[in-house]
């Protein structure tokens, strides 16, 4: 789905369509089919759920531009798992790569707490989320949200009592450098952040702990992630902060 661009990636689409058509891209994955449209759109949630209004099968889960597959097994990973188990949501691990595809880091969700998810700076993450393709499609993003719609949709799923599976595989590739949306808007994300605290408790002293810790944590990283000392700090910056936000949790 492309929100009408007027860069050269419709060109890149029809280049890859026709390698498609012509059986000249070496595409790894079985039965694949595929449909693009490019017109404008009200931002990023409305382009993926129109996207997921034309997707078939049983799974979805959404990629975008810059995010990749871990490896040419996942789908039939993921698959198997769906397979085996009861379950609505599958949750895997990542890997952070830059804009030359080298890896930097790792992300792991060791665990689901929606107090996590809600208040503090952590998330699921989003292309390593597969999700039964009914809920997809029955569950709207909260198109106020620009930056944080992702988080909002898994964080209404999760407190909804959906069936969920996190597991340690690998699922995707994560590309993040400094002209992303990710780094770019963060300010701009912890403001977000507020509308989804806000649909869960009207407790402004939980409020205004969340909104510092999420500040400070945004100064740390954009302005002194180079330093040895505070990225020593920041994992007992963090438990305090949730020691915190645990403590004052229930308070009207």
């Amino acid at each position: 789905m492309d929100g009408g661009s007027a860069d050269n990636s419709v060109d890149i689409i029809k280049k890859y369509e026709n390698l498609l058509k012509e059986g000249k891209w070496p595409v790894k994955c079985k039965g694949i089919e595929y449909k693009w449209s490019s017109e404008r759109d009200e931002g990023q949630a409305d382009a993926i759920e129109k996207g997921f209004a034309y997707a078939k099968g049983d799974i979805g889960v959404w990629l975008n531009s810059d995010d990749i597959f871990y490896s040419d097994n996942t789908l039939e990973t993921v698959a198997m798992y769906f397979e085996k188990e009861d379950i609505n949501l599958l949750i895997g691990n990542g890997i952070i790569i830059d804009k030359q595809g080298c890896k930097t880091g790792n992300h792991k969700t060791d665990r689901i707490d929606f107090k996590e998810l809600v208040f503090l700076d952590y998330h699921i993450l989003q292309p390593s989320a597969f999700l039964k393709i009914q809920f997809l499609k029955n569950n709207p993003f909260d198109k106020r949200l620009n930056y944080t719609f992702d988080a909002d949709f898994f964080i209404r799923l999760i407190l909804s009592g959906v069936k969920y599976k996190k597991v340690s595989d690998t699922f995707s590739c994560f590309r993040l450098y400094p002209e992303t949306k990710t780094i770019s808007s963060m300010y701009k994300r912890v403001k977000e952040s507020m509308i989804i605290e806000r649909k869960v408790t009207n407790s402004r002293l939980l409020l205004c702990a969340s909104w510092i810790y999420k500040y400070f944590s945004v100064v740390i990283r954009v302005k002194y992630g180079k330093s040895y000392l505070l990225r020593f700090l920041y994992p007992y910056i963090n438990k305090l902060f949730y020691r915190l936000i645990v403590g004052t949790w229930g308070r009207k």
